[in-house]
């Protein structure tokens, strides 16, 4: 029985990988390759980051359906359903010859994974035991952090080599092996019709977050445009309406009881959330300003990611140890300044044959901050969850991670926005990249001041967990 576990757990974690791996990947290539596709499309650079918020945005936005279509309908069919359809839109990311029409295709492209990563998740769960549990999440994590090592560096090379539209075709073979693979080692499961789904809730909620944060995106461009504003008032007033609606509904799309523990709440939606900002914001900015300011080559700023993404990956071998001998709120708190700090140094660094040095160093030292941060701040939000609240929480905390990822992007365009009015340039250049990077740095320096008081000194009790 145990081998037939091991079996079935290896078949799951294979899926579940290549899924991760695949998300992950597109995710991250894409990043390098903004400044061609704002070239073929005629547009500013900062408009393009629409194309990253929307992704994260749909995501977010089909997230709390995502459990109730697996049972409704079953996880496997859904699990292929999703996969197909991100293989579809990939290639119409890849055909798309206008913004509007690219946006769209990576619209869906981010509903398709909504459905896809949190069902593969649950095939794992379903055919992993308790006992080989940590093991098969700890595997399955590697493709998640070596995707985005990898990836600004295959993008890189694909973008100066070839064309940009060959990263999405990079999706087609891996969904093909995919969906083939699913098909062969992923039993079915027998779908429950009698699984109900609070469709009001799902609506009122889904486009408060897709108005708002679409909203907050379009202000880049300018923020005298009457359109974003029109975006952000509806997403608040349903925003509202959805609060409102879960508040009295007796079985809601997300119940929000797990927001009422203090650690839990700093960390979703205080002080702990925030300060993930200026690591998610480099993701974006930094491409656009190695080859657009610094004139680096697409290659040489894929490689400059590659430390950030790599550093992260280091960390991962003593982020235990280091939290068992020195404790957490003191490597936590040191971590988060620490980044903060590389970041400036890579903001404020001057022309010069050893800048690429300088840069790589800075972002290795950076990545290895952010992976203690991220991995304190994560443990801390299940640090005091009771077996009651842990599922809605687990759902609450997904939300917010990709909700500041998404923040994240709209308000580095934001900022580059507003600076580049102020400088009185079409585009942006190095004083707006270096403005907007700095006003990030502020914004990180804030929040952990104000996440101090929240930072526990031990956490002996948990076992550390990883930022998705």
């Amino acid at each position: 029985m145990k081998r037939f576990l091991a079996l079935k757990s290896r078949s799951a974690i294979a899926v579940t990988s290549m899924a991760m791996f695949m998300v992950q990947l597109d995710a991250s290539v894409l990043a390098v390759a903004i400044p061609q596709i704002s070239a073929d499309f005629g547009l500013p650079v900062i408009e393009l980051s629409l194309s990253i918020t929307i992704y994260l945005t749909m995501q977010i936005a089909l997230l709390p359906i995502s459990g109730w279509a697996a049972e409704r309908f079953g996880a496997k069919a859904v699990f292929m359903l999703a996969t197909a359809g991100f293989a579809v839109f990939s290639l119409c990311c890849a055909l798309a010859d206008s913004f509007w029409p690219f946006i769209a295709a990576r619209a869906m492209q981010g509903a398709m994974a909504s459905l896809m990563t949190p069902v593969a998740r649950l095939i794992l769960l379903r055919q992993t035991s308790k006992e080989e549990l940590v093991d098969a999440m700890s595997i399955v994590a590697m493709p998640m952090l070596v995707a985005p090592t990898l990836g600004p560096s295959i993008g890189g090379f694909i973008v100066q080599y070839a064309s940009w539209e060959i990263i999405f075709l990079l999706n087609l073979p891996i969904s093909a092996a995919l969906l083939f693979a699913v098909r062969k080692i992923v039993p079915g499961s027998p779908p429950d019709a009698t699984r109900r789904l609070d469709i009001l809730g799902a609506v009122l909620l889904g486009g408060a977050l897709i108005c708002l944060l679409t909203g907050v995106d379009r202000l880049a461009g300018s923020i005298a445009r009457p359109l974003p504003w029109l975006l952000i008032l509806v997403g608040a007033t349903l925003c509202l309406a959805g609060l409102r609606h879960i508040r009295r509904h007796p079985d809601p799309v997300l119940r929000l009881d797990a927001l009422a523990d203090r650690s839990f709440r700093t960390t979703v939606i205080g002080a702990g959330a925030v300060v993930r900002i200026p690591a998610r914001a480099m993701l974006f900015a930094l491409p656009l300003m190695f080859q657009i300011a610094y004139g680096f080559s697409p290659i040489l700023a894929g490689v400059m990611l590659m430390a950030l993404n790599g550093g992260d990956l280091l960390a991962k071998l003593f982020i235990r140890p280091l939290f068992d001998r020195r404790g957490f709120a003191g490597p936590v708190m040191i971590a988060s300044f620490a980044g903060l700090a590389a970041l400036t140094i890579v903001a404020v660094a001057g022309q010069g044959p050893w800048l690429p040095t300088l840069i790589f160093v800075a972002l290795l030292v950076a990545g290895l901050a952010r992976s203690v941060l991220f991995t304190g701040m994560t443990s801390l939000t299940y640090a005091t969850l009771d077996q009651e609240t842990m599922t809605q929480g687990n759902v609450l905390a997904s939300i917010s991670m990709q909700l500041f990822a998404a923040l994240a992007v709209s308000l580095t365009a934001l900022l580059l926005g507003i600076f580049t009015q102020i400088g009185g340039h079409q585009e942006p250049g190095l004083f707006e990249y270096r403005g907007a990077l700095l006003a990030i740095v502020v914004i990180g320096v804030l929040a952990t001041l104000l996440m101090k008081p929240h930072m526990p000194k031990h956490l002996s009790h948990l076992s550390f967990k990883e930022d998705d």
